[in-house]
């Protein structure tokens, strides 16, 4: 009876001495829904921060719509004036000047680097620069390497991950090919986090991918609902733990639930629509030829 009572509380205790006291929540695409114009970040993120603790948000890109309206911008740092936060510019909000967002960043929290990357880039000159300079960064003694951006620089088509946009994806695209060799060679666990899913109910709106020594996650709010984030938990042992998080229920979900694998099966069908209804022109070829065919068949029998 005794055994059945300390286990319990044993594992209680495990749990809890093993998390340090950094525990961050990524968000991708958080002004929410495109169609929505409601100048506020989406409304389950705001419920959900409302309620919820954590030492840092990090938002992945996408979280003002339009950096020319004033109003969007008053209500986000309203908002977030109680949060410690961190911007990492998306395709949407990259021209904000008065946020210091727009270049590469490193922190270092215990033994791990946390890079802030900017992933619009304009041209293979920035892009080249950029690359030395994490790698010059890397070489240092840390063990976990955690890289931030918007666009998912590693989604080569719509057809391995179907993204928000495709607006800069060859530059990023170029950015992944100069640095993935040296992040698989480093000898390092690599965590990269991207926000530029979800914002649509065709999207895929949780992501997770795992690939020698890198592991890849990507989340995003706007289709209304599947309002996932992630949640970065820094362990006293020195590894990092990842789960999704329910914004709405505020349940924690494993990665796995949203592997490589499931998110092609979710993604496949819906991409099978879109480019039915896209080149639907393409279908009419052979009712054409068929047409074609029995009217010059028809014109010659007659004559």
């Amino acid at each position: 009876m005794l055994k059945g009572f300390y286990l319990p509380l044993f594992l209680i205790l495990s749990i809890s001495f093993s998390f340090s006291q950094e525990k961050i929540l990524f968000v991708g695409h958080a002004y929410g829904n495109p169609n929505l114009k409601d100048k506020k970040l989406d409304s389950s993120l705001i419920n959900f921060l409302n309620v919820n603790k954590n030492d840092k948000i990090i938002y992945g890109g996408d979280f003002i719509y339009d950096i020319k309206d004033t109003i969007e911008i008053k209500n986000f740092l309203k908002f977030n004036s109680k949060f410690n936060y961190v911007l990492i510019p998306g395709n949407h909000d990259v021209g904000l000047k008065f946020l210091n967002h727009q270049k590469t960043r490193f922190e270092q929290i215990n033994n791990n680097l946390l890079i802030y990357l900017n992933t619009n880039f304009n041209s293979t000159t920035e892009i080249l620069k950029v690359v030395e300079e994490i790698k010059n960064e890397i070489n240092k003694d840390y063990k976990n390497i955690l890289i931030f951006s918007h666009q998912l620089f590693y989604s080569k088509s719509i057809f391995d991950i179907r993204t928000n946009s495709r607006d800069n994806y060859d530059l990023c695209n170029e950015f992944n090919n100069q640095i993935i060799k040296f992040l698989k060679e480093s000898n390092k666990e690599v965590f990269i986090y991207s926000g530029d899913i979800g914002a649509f109910k065709y999207i895929p709106y949780a992501y997770f991918n795992s690939d020698k020594n890198i592991k890849y996650f990507a989340v995003g709010l706007g289709n209304g609902f599947n309002n996932k984030a992630i949640e970065i938990n820094f362990l006293s042992s020195g590894q990092i733990f990842n789960n999704f998080i329910d914004l709405n229920t505020s349940v924690k979900e494993e990665v796995s639930n949203y592997s490589r694998l499931k998110v092609k099966l979710y993604q496949t069908p819906k991409l099978f629509l879109y480019l039915l209804k896209t080149n639907f022109y393409f279908l009419l070829v052979p009712f054409l030829y068929i047409f074609y065919f029995y009217l010059k068949k028809s014109l010659k029998n007659h004559n």
